[in-house]
């Protein structure tokens, strides 16, 4: 019987991303959180609406929602980590490293369009807190947690389910691969963060309390104000669980805050 020795085993285990992100003594080192060179990763999770209708740019819109906190947590090179409040408008200005018309395509997003069609507006530019990305500095968005459960959604007035949205895994959190080639500047200029100073980068807003069994459900009402409706389509929905995954989604390590079997706040796109 051959053996391994434990230089070959962290070797192996460096090849198996699924398994090193399920380790906590490994999960710093996963492949999946290290960024390429010249790109800084900027982590979002919580109640935020990611707003992909622009051509030019992104924009992350964090709605009206007592209760809820907006943190920017910023991991640097060298150092140790900083939590900074979000407040007012911000935007990111960096060094092109993509093509602006580059589709971004994030299966697991919950899009407003799956309820309400095509003609669905945003408004996320009315949020009290937004940041601004420009599309020709984005590398990569991709979904980094997924909920423990599949979804569906049902209408609050007449309790049907959306025969329009497949029920699915929902992201708890995504990763936006951004030029390190850049500044984040945020409360209308009176913060900026040099990217290429920054390992990384999270974006939460979560309730600074849990106040329900089901706060997925009753924060998702937070939203609808920052969606323009066809007149035939006014009704409000409400997340339902409809089943346990079959496998736990590993998760990294990281500070985001995290509770067995209850989903917090989702994110949601529009249109």
């Amino acid at each position: 019987m051959n053996r391994i020795n434990r230089r070959q085993f962290l070797t192996a285990l460096g090849g198996a991303t699924a398994v090193s992100m399920a380790i906590p003594a490994f999960a710093t080192t996963s492949t999946a959180d290290t960024a390429a060179p010249g790109v800084t990763s900027l982590y979002v999770k919580g109640l935020v609406m990611v707003d992909l209708g622009n051509p030019d740019l992104i924009r992350l819109g964090l709605p009206k929602a007592p209760g809820h906190r907006a943190t920017l947590s910023v991991v640097p090179l060298n150092g140790t980590r900083q939590v900074l409040a979000i407040k007012g408008h911000g935007a990111i200005e960096a060094k092109p490293i993509a093509s602006a018309d580059t589709k971004i395509i994030v299966p697991e997003l919950i899009r407003m369009k799956e309820f309400y069609g095509n003609d669905v507006k945003a408004h996320v530019d009315q949020c009290p807190g937004t940041i601004s990305i420009p599309r020709n500095t984005i590398r990569s968005v991709t979904a980094t947690e997924l909920t423990s459960s599949r979804y569906t959604f049902v209408r609050t007035d007449t309790g049907e389910e959306v025969a329009s949205f497949r029920p699915r895994q929902l992201a708890d959190a995504i990763r936006i691969e951004l030029s390190s080639a850049g500044t984040l500047k945020l409360d209308g200029g009176k913060v900026n963060i040099p990217l290429d100073t920054a390992r990384e980068l999270r974006v939460e807003y979560t309730p600074e309390k849990m106040s329900s069994t089901d706060p997925f459900s009753d924060h998702f009402h937070h939203y609808f104000p920052y969606i323009e409706r066809p007149a035939a389509l006014d009704f409000d929905v409400v997340p339902r669980k409809v089943g346990a995954a079959s496998s736990a989604t590993p998760h990294a390590g990281h500070q985001f805050m995290m509770l067995d079997n209850v989903t917090v706040c989702s994110l949601a796109a529009v249109p």
